[in-house]
């Protein structure tokens, strides 16, 4: 089973490691060690902060790590617990899955004390740490196959006030677009153990291809501070410091507003995220340079909204998501 050695009542700042023992072909009685920041200065509300859980999404590590070394823990209020890469196995090799077991750790929960490590991590999550907290804030962006409109993400709730406080974090974030998941999802993720705790869950999307850039680290890190300012563990600060246009919300209605490729071919797209597509728009090309007789062929919008995601890569291959469209949200 995982561990983590943290006194909870103390107050300041705490740095630690989870250990999750582990056992390969290269290191029998390996110990993985997880690093982990807990930062309790008074009364006030407890916040998970999660990056990493998938290997190739580096926003979320980059910003949690600036924020846990840099962040003075007299200013804080409440109690923060940071966790920069917790599928640490996937950051250190820049993979989507862990390299242990092959595991996706946000289809693995609530995991198994006693599976793999992957499952055990998830469990450790899910009955330690997701307990303790009142927010958990999972920071993802598209990994290495998807590319995306910088965005949060956040499900719709059975219960309007939920939904609203949700929708109220998300724009205090302000990432360009908010997307609202309407359709059901699976009670694999994170997201359900969270939601179905009570608890407020908020996400991401912030770019993707396998890439870090100026533009994702900015908007990663300053809507992380206006999130946390939002929820009361910073002090506010004055009008136009760090000021942000009001996120536009969306959603993504169902499979219909999805394109998958049907062969392998290099994907070359003509659009930029967020541009505005109608039903029939030419969002990009399919190149099979494999074969003669065949002409490049146009991949279709197949609603009309904005384009949300595109392939994160050059080359694809069938099965592979090409394109998300997104559509105004009315609750």
């Amino acid at each position: 089973m995982a561990s983590l050695e943290i006194d909870w009542d103390r107050q300041g700042r705490q740095a630690s490691y989870i250990h999750v023992p582990s056992s390969t072909n290269t290191s029998a009685w390996q110990n993985l060690r997880i690093p982990v920041f807990v930062i309790r200065n008074g009364a006030g509300p407890t916040t998970l902060l999660l990056g990493g859980s998938h290997g190739d999404e580096y926003e979320g590590p980059v910003a949690l790590s600036k924020f846990a070394h840099s962040v003075d823990p007299n200013e804080v209020r409440g109690t923060l617990i940071i966790i920069p890469a917790i599928n640490l196995p996937a950051v250190m090799a820049g993979a989507r899955l862990s390299p242990l077991d092959g595991l996706n750790l946000n289809r693995e929960f609530p995991g198994r004390a006693h599976g793999s490590v992957t499952q055990r991590i998830a469990h450790f999550v899910t009955t330690e740490l997701v307990p303790r907290a009142d927010i958990v804030f999972d920071i993802h962006s598209g990994g290495r196959s998807l590319r995306f409109q910088l965005c949060t993400f956040l499900h719709e709730q059975p219960e309007p006030e939920r939904t609203h406080s949700f929708l109220a974090a998300a724009h205090a974030f302000g990432a360009p677009l908010t997307v609202v998941l309407r359709e059901p999802h699976a009670d694999v993720m994170l997201d359900d153990v969270v939601e179905k705790s009570g608890r407020l869950m908020l996400s991401s999307e912030l770019g993707g291809s396998g890439m870090i850039t100026p533009e994702t680290v900015r908007v990663s890190y300053e809507g992380l501070l206006r999130v946390l300012r939002h929820l009361g563990h910073l002090p506010s600060i004055e009008d136009g410091v760090m000021s942000h246009q009001l996120s536009r919300c969306v959603s993504v209605p169902g499979s219909d507003y999805y394109v998958h490729a049907d062969d392998t071919a290099l994907f070359e797209p003509v659009l930029d995220l967020g541009a505005p597509v109608e039903r029939g728009t030419v969002i990009g090309h399919l190149h099979l340079v494999d074969r003669v007789e065949r002409a490049p062929t146009p991949v279709l919008s197949p609603q009309s909204g904005l384009l949300l995601c595109i392939h994160g890569q050059g080359l694809v291959h069938r099965n592979d998501t090409l394109v998300v469209i997104a559509t105004d949200y009315t609750p």
